[in-house]
């Protein structure tokens, strides 16, 4: 096929054919740079001492960083819900948990760093919620922990630095430390860029998070309640790296965790791997060495981590074959003979208001059988003081 007025130029390929070939591409890395940080370490370090030690490890411990990382899972949930809430009408904690647990199913399974963010916000357009107040509620979520994560980690440096032995490690700590913030105070200040770039198509969605990020961190109350519970998540996460060391007899105490846990989940966020695997290792490998543990221990923490974090994430797997996560909830019920639902029935019975009440009443029976019509496919969110003014309505 020839270009236009017979140019014998080819076109350009579809965009969606390049988008492809580039997936494919940073897909292919990952799973290069996974399998080469593997073999660096199996080439390094004795596998086989790391694996005798997941074998005799503590099986008490191990449950008990399980438990804590599912847990966290529930936090996380209940932030996510909070952060939602602001920015579109949430369907509810429950609904959003199970659709967080699909996309921790999805973080394990997927060849991405962020597989697992776009199947949520894939979930929750499902549930009625725009896809744009998905995404940015999502990256908002993330954003919160890294917060209180950089926060706590600027807080270990100092005693980080002096642990640390080497000026070329002291060095890459402060890097990360320095590269997190410019990556917050980015987020935040997105749109106050000059407008010849804001014009750019692919800008306006940045614009709109950063201004969904003051908006959520100005709103005091929400925002204590927000960060509260990032703490919670952070202070989890540091406790299942405790369990799991003791778990192989590292016994460090849980102030030196505090310490080692931001700067490697900090590292571990860098989209160069499958799930972080291969770079979580080896960040703990050198960040532990600092602090006298052996470099088998380490590698037996961090794949104790990641093997409690897939099993913590399997519940997503039946709750997204199930859809569990995007089947209306029932509503509560109206005895009548049809068996109707709330919706349906607040529906008919705003009608009815419509056709038997003065000029205000039909109006507002209009209003609500509007409102109700919108939420037709999603009963969930049905708000319940609609069903009681139709309930009303019904016996006047």
């Amino acid at each position: 096929m020839t270009g236009p007025r017979g140019t014998g130029i080819d076109p350009a390929p579809p965009i969606a054919g390049v988008t492809a070939i580039v997936k494919i591409l940073v897909t292919s890395a990952r799973i290069l740079v996974t399998a080469g940080l593997i073999l660096a370490l199996a080439m390094r370090f004795d596998l086989g001492q790391a694996a005798a030690l997941i074998s005799h490890a503590n099986l008490g411990l191990i449950a008990a960083t399980l438990l804590v990382v599912s847990i966290a899972n529930f936090v996380v949930g209940w932030r996510w819900h909070l952060i939602l809430s602001a920015e579109a009408a949430s369907p509810g904690s429950t609904t959003l948990l199970k659709i967080m647990f699909v996309g921790l199913f999805f973080n394990q399974i997927l060849p991405t760093g962020v597989g697992g963010d776009v199947v949520r916000a894939w979930r929750c357009s499902r549930v009625g919620i725009a896809l744009g107040a998905a995404i940015r509620s999502i990256l908002l979520d993330r954003a919160c922990g890294y917060l209180v994560l950089v926060v706590l980690y600027a807080v270990g440096l100092p005693t980080l630095l002096h642990i640390l032995p080497s000026a070329r490690e002291r060095n890459a700590v402060l890097a990360v430390l320095a590269v997190s913030l410019l990556a917050l105070v980015a987020l935040l200040s997105l749109d106050r860029l000059p407008r010849r770039i804001l014009r750019f198509r692919l800008m306006s969605p940045f614009a709109e998070l950063s201004r969904a990020g003051r908006r959520l961190f100005t709103n005091p109350r929400r925002c204590c309640a927000v960060l509260g519970l990032s703490v919670i998540t952070i202070a989890l996460t540091v406790l299942a790296f405790n369990f799991a060391g003791d778990a192989v007899g590292s016994r460090l105490s849980l102030g030196s965790w505090m310490m080692i846990v931001p700067p490697v989940t900090l590292i571990q966020l860098v989209p160069v791997s499958l799930a972080g695997w291969g770079v979580r290792e080896a960040a703990l490998v050198v960040a532990l060495g600092s602090f006298g543990v052996p470099a088998e221990a380490a590698l037996a923490i961090s794949v104790l981590v990641g093997l409690c974090l897939i099993v913590a994430g399997l519940p997503g797997g039946l709750i997204w074959l199930a859809d569990w996560d995007i089947a209306p909830s029932p509503g509560p019920k109206r005895p009548n003979p049809s068996g109707s639902t709330s919706g349906n029935w607040a529906i008919k019975s705003l009608r009815a208001l419509r056709l038997k009440g003065g000029v205000s009443e039909r109006r507002k029976g209009k209003e609500g059988e509007a409102h109700l019509h919108r939420y037709a496919d999603a009963p969930h969110l049905v708000d319940e003081k609609d069903v009681v003014a139709a309930q009303d309505a019904q016996h006047t």
